[in-house]
């Protein structure tokens, strides 16, 4: 990341006095910013560790401490806040973490024998005995963490060229549109807002607005105000937002409402699920500068944007430069030239070539014209319109623990939660089905839970062609037999 780097020196010189970020009140200049970056690393070098947790709501202090720790050359793991107990303990045995830099309100997450006071953070030194693989991580600069198909999230381990090349695709791409201010809407422990609300507006001399979460209208994972947001973004003006696919359909809901809103946005991205192309149209017939994207966190989040000068609805844009794709035979997408160092764990992670390959699972195909389109999924992963990977497998096999259900279907994809299609174990009441989804949840993480459901009107069978003759569901099959009721779970929403 040194152009980035060499980029905050630059601004310190030649504006020392300009603006970087913007929290509340608190107004953090150019010079300063740089100063605290060169203070925290200072400290950090002098614990001589190797392997951090990053746990911290969206603030100043989280991007001091991740651009510190990057310009130190430590292994930065930033943890979701939406991560349960257990998946918090999972990443931190996985990774070896060593200590966690986090603030007063979120000590208790963790089991700790020292902290180390830091500016306005904690360092807690943790009990861990597991210690980092430090061959493995030689070269890794951020491992970043799913939010897990199962129930145990899988690090991904990037390098700082990684970072470096899509920090510098992306801002090429917006280039030219006059953003001055970045609002940072997702969770900063998210990929595509640490690096597309973070390092590019930095890069590209804008400064950035930071807010906790719950100024932005989120109380957890799944639960949203949109008009808490909409204040947010009137009162702060910023030129760009990065937003999940759920988070579009309020803004237009918002902007049908109050037209006058949102004026100051020009370029707002939407990732981290398939948008419906009817939602696209409609924001570009209100006027809203909404741009959709593709990426994965294999390949350092984003492979393909559209945006003003190369924009086809539909399609999630033009491969950036810093990457290429092919279609598979199967017609599964694969992207070439920017792949992760591999997953946590493998014994051969620094081996990754430039060249190698990374298999989406994404079903697509490119047109004449160079525009990527996503078609579906080769799995049955889910993605919710928060931008979560859930395996249905993953949740029903936790419901299917009770002998009140003896059959369970998930669904959810594009969707704010997940909702089942259950056949009741025998003797079997709506009041024990709920009980039992209750327990449930409470075994699983927001993002994973079921809010909503409805009783099958038959078994899955065969016969009906709901399952496979080896006893499997056939997901398509049940999900167009109840759609109509699925969707109607979900109205109003």
């Amino acid at each position: 990341m040194n152009s980035l780097f060499n980029q905050l020196e630059i601004r310190a010189q030649n504006m020392p006095d300009g603006l970087a970020l913007v929290s509340g009140e608190r107004l953090v200049s150019n010079i300063d910013l740089l100063a605290q970056i060169n203070g925290l690393a200072t400290q950090l070098k002098q614990t001589q560790l190797s392997c951090v947790g990053l746990y911290m709501d969206n603030s100043i202090e989280w991007i001091v401490a991740d651009l510190a720790a990057m310009k130190l050359g430590l292994t930065l793991i930033p943890i979701p806040l939406f991560f349960s107990e257990q998946q918090i303990r999972h990443l931190v045995n996985d990774a070896g973490i060593q200590a966690v830099i986090t603030q007063a309100e979120w000590i208790h997450n963790f089991d700790y024998f020292q902290p180390v006071n830091l500016p306005s953070m904690q360092l807690l030194m943790l009990n861990n005995a597991q210690q980092p693989n430090l061959a493995q991580l030689e070269k890794v600069a951020k491992i970043t963490y799913t939010s897990g198909s199962t129930g145990n999230p899988k690090g991904v381990c990037l390098s700082t060229k990684n970072l470096d090349e899509v920090t510098k695709a992306l801002a090429t791409g917006i280039d030219g549109l006059g953003i001055r201010h970045h609002l940072c809407v997702m969770p900063l422990a998210t990929l595509l807002e640490n690096i597309a609300g973070v390092y590019v507006p930095l890069l590209m001399n804008s400064s950035i607005q930071v807010e906790p979460l719950s100024k932005l209208g989120f109380t957890n994972s799944s639960s949203f105000d949109s008009v808490q947001f909409m204040r947010c973004v009137e009162l702060t003006q910023p030129g760009s937002v990065i937003l999940l696919p759920q988070l579009l359909t309020s803004l237009i809901e918002l902007k049908e409402q109050f037209p006058r809103c949102f004026n100051s946005l020009k370029f707002a991205a939407v990732g981290g699920g398939k948008s419906a192309k009817a939602a696209l149209d409609k924001a570009q017939e209100l006027g809203l500068p909404v741009y959709e994207g593709y990426g994965l966190s294999e390949c350092a989040s984003v492979v393909s944007l559209n945006n003003p000068a190369h924009h086809k609805a539909g399609s999630v844009g033009k491969v950036l430069p810093h990457t290429k794709v092919r279609i598979s035979d199967e017609g599964e997408i694969i992207v070439t030239g920017q792949a992760m160092l591999g997953y946590l764990g493998l014994d051969d992670l620094n081996k990754a070539l430039d060249n190698e390959e990374v298999y989406t699972g994404d079903l697509g195909h490119i047109d004449a014209e160079g525009y990527l389109y996503i078609s579906g999924r080769k799995k049955n992963l889910i993605v919710s319109s928060f931008g979560r990977n859930i395996s249905p497998e993953w949740v029903e096999s936790e419901l299917q623990l009770a002998p009140q259900i003896a059959q369970v279907a998930i669904f959810g994809d594009a969707k704010p939660w997940l909702s089942a299609v259950v056949t009741p174990g025998i003797n079997s009441t709506f009041e024990d089905i709920d009980k039992v989804i209750a327990r449930c949840n409470e075994r699983l993480p927001d993002y994973a839970k079921i809010k909503s459901w409805l009783k099958g009107q038959q078994p899955f069978n065969a016969q009906n062609m709901q399952l496979t003759d080896n006893g499997r569901l056939r997901r398509e099959n049940i999900f167009q037999a109840y759609q109509s009721q699925l969707n109607a779970l979900y109205a109003g929403v």
